[in-house]
């Protein structure tokens, strides 16, 4: 049952992402720190300056149905660009509610959003929240998990477990172990930085009836900064899917583990890229004569996201996203 679920929210997508792709700006990547390490990063896929005047970001805590908006009034996005928003806590001497947020964080900002909590609630998101971008007049451009599930304590699935409670896990869980029930928000978004994956062109629109996380986000460790600021889509590139009617190629394992990564291609290559999340190539090797096959030694390369271009013997190029662990 959960196979056929998956492979029709996967039609879905493709279907819906054929008729609306790289026409809308939408939530790109959602960091979920230690203390007040929370940030939101949304990414404009088209090839015009958006202005955010008419958007506003709305929390929807314990992802129930009481909005908490704040306006993104002021702000622009440059084309294939992204923008930032950190909440404002920037106290050095702050404790408690009013902890800094970490350095690293504070220079990826393009804003700073809602200092007081009583104030505005938007930005005191803590895993176990919805959120969304919409407009100003309520319609919906993205959203993050679920807004008002039937029972928020069993994370953001329908299926649950009932020999666990969230608020009460085993003192030692895996994302394996937990990957539904109550601890699934444990598992995959809370203490979590979510980027949104490379293949996805435009934002949920509606709200779903089950939010699988790893069918849009990648879910890295507490406190991954370095990935904001920058975000890389197939709106950039040829699609992954004229690619494949052309060439046969894997990349495997993927993720990488052992600091190898196989390459296997059915027609030449000429060389091959590596690039880190915010641009930087680390490695370009060269092949004139075209090879099929190789080995890629990554082992000096620390965990984290990273891109592969391929580019084969007719120029056409392809872009991968690897994850080093």
């Amino acid at each position: 049952m959960k196979k056929l679920l998956l492979s029709i929210l996967t039609v879905f997508f493709a279907i819906s992402m054929t008729a609306q792709n790289c026409t809308e700006i939408f939530i790109s990547e959602y960091v979920e720190g230690s203390g007040n390490n929370k940030a939101i990063e949304l990414y404009n896929p088209t090839n015009h300056v958006i202005d955010l005047t008419p958007y506003q970001l709305v929390r929807y805590s314990n992802g129930g149905a009481i909005p908490y908006a704040v306006s993104l009034e002021g702000g622009f996005i440059k084309s294939k660009s992204t923008y930032v928003v950190v909440i404002d806590k920037r106290v050095p001497v702050g404790t408690g509610q009013e902890i800094p947020v970490d350095s690293a964080l504070v220079i990826k900002a393009d804003t700073f959003l809602c200092p007081v909590y009583d104030v505005n609630r938007m930005m005191y998101f803590n895993g176990n929240d919805a959120v969304t971008l919409e407009k100003n007049d309520g319609s919906i451009v993205d959203i993050f998990a679920i807004v008002g599930p039937p029972d928020t304590e069993d994370g953001w699935t329908d299926i649950t477990d009932t020999t666990i409670t969230w608020n009460n896990p085993p003192e030692e869980y895996t994302i394996v172990d937990y990957g539904v029930g109550p601890l699934f928000w444990l598992s995959w978004t809370q203490n979590h930085t979510l980027i949104r994956k490379p293949e996805v062109l435009y934002g949920v629109t509606e709200n779903p009836d089950v939010f699988i996380v790893t069918m849009e986000w990648d879910s890295l460790p507490q406190n991954t900064f370095d990935s904001l600021g920058s975000h890389y889509c197939d709106c950039n590139t040829f699609g992954i899917t004229d690619i494949e009617n052309d060439y046969d190629f894997s990349f495997y394992p993927n993720p990488v583990t052992q600091g190898e990564l196989n390459i296997d291609a059915d027609f030449e290559i000429r060389k091959l890229e590596v690039f880190t999340i915010l641009g930087k190539a680390i490695l370009n090797n060269n092949y004139p004569s075209g090879i099929r096959n190789t080995v890629l030694d990554l082992s000096e390369l620390k965990s984290s996201l990273y891109f592969v271009k391929i580019t084969f013997d007719n120029q056409k190029t392809v872009v991968k996203k690897i994850i080093i662990k």
